[in-house]
């Protein structure tokens, strides 16, 4: 669970009506795509690689995370409760130099199984599954999945995410994570997966 932990932490700094993908970067495996979303002033993006492991240690990495506290470390995702057998809910906190304010993020994965070879896990906000913090804007929209395919090139890892930041961020800053943020946490988590198979 790490490796959402990067996306929330990351990716909630994403800035620019839903149009078609456009493919922003393409290396080491990792492809990245980005595309306006509906009628807001933030995109959403995209990210696909394939990874030669099981569909059970993907989904593992990805909802394995340590329990969450009040006093959590920041940076890193924490399970906050299990719902049902299939429903996740997971809490991250950012802190930024002033004035940038700091971001928390409560999101909710639920898993489904559309077919025997593909999982889908969903992704929402939940702002309310926790007290606010101090000083702290919490992330109210939120949406998105991870898409895990099983196929003769191994497992095919796609994660679609929009988050609305809230509060108002310098252009440049959340232009410069829309493509590097969700690269770095792809390449960690083919890495990571890659390694625990060998």
């Amino acid at each position: 669970m790490r490796i959402i932990s990067f996306l929330c932490v990351l990716i909630p700094l994403i800035s620019f009506s839903q149009s078609q993908w456009k493919l922003a970067k393409d290396d080491k495996g990792i492809k990245i795509w980005v595309r306006n979303f509906e009628n807001s002033p933030y995109k959403e993006y995209k990210a696909t690689t394939y990874v030669d492991t099981s569909m059970q240690g993907v989904i593992k990495e990805l909802l394995e995370a340590p329990s969450y506290t009040k006093n959590c470390e920041e940076g890193v995702s924490h399970l906050v409760k299990v719902n049902s057998a299939n429903e996740y809910i997971f809490y991250v906190r950012n802190n930024f130099p002033w004035p940038i304010k700091n971001r928390d993020v409560v999101s909710k994965l639920s898993l489904k199984q559309i077919a025997d070879d593909k999982i889908k896990l969903c992704i929402s906000a939940a702002p309310k599954e926790i007290p606010l913090v101090k000083s702290t804007l919490r992330i109210q929209e939120l949406s998105g999945h991870w898409l895990l395919e099983e196929n003769e090139k191994g497992i095919k890892i796609t994660q679609q995410l929009y988050i609305n930041p809230e509060g108002t961020l310098p252009p440049f800053i959340t232009n410069a994570l829309l493509v590097t943020g969700p690269f770095k946490t792809f390449r960690t988590l083919k890495e990571t997966l890659e390694n625990i198979d060998s």
